[in-house]
C-alpha cells in the first residue's frame, strides 16, 4: 500500500475541515403499538463520505445491526 493510498483511505472526519458527517444512518424498525403494529426509523449512527467516494459508518454505542442500513443525507438545518 502507498503512502496515496493510505491518505485516501482517511475518513473525511479526519480531514481537517471536514470534520461532519454527511449522511445519518438509520434501520426501519416494526414497532407494537395500542392500536397494532407502527413502522419507524430509528437512528443508529452516522455516515462520512470519503474524498476516494467510500463510506464510512460509525455506529452509535454498542448494539447488535441486522438487516438493511439506510443513509440518509444530512440537511444543514437538521445536523
Amino acid at each position: 500500500m502507498t503512502d496515496e493510498t493510505k491518505k485516501d483511505e482517511k475518513p473525511a472526519a479526519e480531514n481537517g475541515d471536514k470534520n461532519r458527517p454527511t449522511y445519518v444512518a438509520k434501520q426501519y424498525r416494526v414497532v407494537r403499538v395500542d392500536d397494532g403494529w407502527k413502522t419507524r426509523k430509528e437512528r443508529i449512527g452516522v455516515a462520512f463520505q470519503n474524498d476516494n467516494g467510500s463510506i464510512c459508518f460509525r455506529p452509535s454505542g454498542v448494539q447488535l445491526i441486522e438487516g438493511d442500513v439506510h443513509f440518509f443525507p444530512i440537511e444543514e438545518d437538521n445536523a
